[in-house]
């Protein structure tokens, strides 16, 4: 087996990772491709996420936690195939100075003695929810207001307006340390990294995401919330909490009473709709709409609103399924009972179409 790892290593490092991306068909600028699994991401990856370490031969995506690893992983999770197969494959398309053997290529991915480790870990206790819903709470109430700050004239350059950030009680970090000593005083640093608030190091995570979006329940209580970058150069832009997202974001709209609603596809689209004045809802990605999510949609008649790319289309064939199967109307914008003129142009979300500067 450690045999198996030598050769394996030295054929690694014979390979470019930022080769082998472009035979598999990515585009790679500055050294970044966009995410395999473009669906999962809020607007299908239109800024590539995945980092291409050249020298260490790695890649990894800043967004999707299980998407990272070495060039014969790349391979794997790209063509869909198995290790064997990545090797195989590699060895078609290059001309390398290490080859291993066709009889001596591993058929499984020897193991490191780190992964033999990581296989034998405990689990990762979990979180009490009342105490998770309790911290949650206590760390929206050491949060900002948005009047007068850098994420107040972020809004404003995406068309959200002060009524909007009232409504849905929008928060900003503006004394970043304040918050970080109040939330270590009130429940320690275990509990916050248990929670999802603070990372490995024992600090809050939000440095550079300092607009939060909390998604309310019904009795406007914060129960989860995305944090956003203000800064276009931060990677990733956007980051949520850890856990599962409970319900759709602007959930209390969906109060069983008959009614038209616009499902858009993140939190930016979602308030650029209700600043207008639209009853909207919003999922946090494409691929995010949960089945048992249909059912919040009863006696509603709904168009979907999320991006006019590919994966937005796909996303949109996915939900109007859920919800049709309940018999609930949902309908793309732009088609059926809206006007073609109506219609987003190829690319465009619906801050963009209302006028958002990235």
């Amino acid at each position: 087996m450690a045999k198996d790892r030598e050769e394996i290593e030295a054929f690694k490092s014979s390979l470019s990772i930022t080769q082998v991306a472009g035979h598999l068909g990515y585009k790679v600028v500055h050294g970044k491709i966009r995410c395999p699994y473009f669906m999962r991401h809020a607007h299908g990856d239109r800024t590539p996420s995945v980092s291409l370490s050249e020298s260490k031969g790695l890649f990894n995506c800043w967004v999707c936690p299980d998407v990272h690893g070495d060039v014969i992983h790349l391979v794997e999770i790209s063509k869909n195939c198995s290790f064997l197969e990545a090797i195989e494959w590699l060895q078609n398309e290059f001309a390398l100075s290490f080859r291993i053997e066709p009889s001596k290529i591993p058929r499984e991915r020897p193991l490191s003695p780190a992964f033999t480790d990581a296989r034998k870990a405990k689990p990762a206790p979990e979180v009490d929810p009342v105490l998770k819903a309790r911290v949650v709470l206590s760390f929206f109430e050491m949060l900002s207001v948005i009047e007068d700050t850098p994420a107040a004239k972020w809004l404003v350059k995406r068309r959200i307006f002060k009524k909007t950030w009232q409504m849905m009680r929008l928060r900003t970090i503006v004394d970043y340390d304040k918050v970080n000593r109040g939330l270590l005083e009130k429940f320690g640093k275990e509990t916050l990294q248990l929670v999802g608030l603070f990372n490995e190091n024992g600090n809050l995570k939000y440095y550079k995401h300092p607009l939060l979006f909390p998604y309310l329940d019904t009795k406007v209580v914060p129960r989860y919330f995305q944090a956003r970058a203000i800064d276009s150069s931060i990677v990733p832009k956007e980051l949520n909490l850890k856990g599962v997202v409970p319900f759709p974001y602007n959930v209390s709209v969906l109060d069983g009473n008959p009614g038209w609603v616009y499902l858009c596809e993140g939190v930016v689209d979602t308030l650029t709709l209700l600043d207008r004045g639209f009853c909207a809802v919003g999922i946090p990605g494409v691929k995010s709409f949960k089945p048992e999510w249909a059912s919040l949609f009863r006696n509603k008649r709904v168009i979907l609103c999320l991006d006019q790319d590919e994966a937005g289309r796909s996303g949109t064939e996915l939900v109007q399924e859920y919800l049709k199967n309940l018999g609930i109307e949902a309908v793309p914008l732009g088609s059926g009972i809206t006007a073609e003129s109506f219609k987003m142009a190829e690319g465009q979300d619906i801050n963009e179409w209302f006028g958002g500067k990235k």
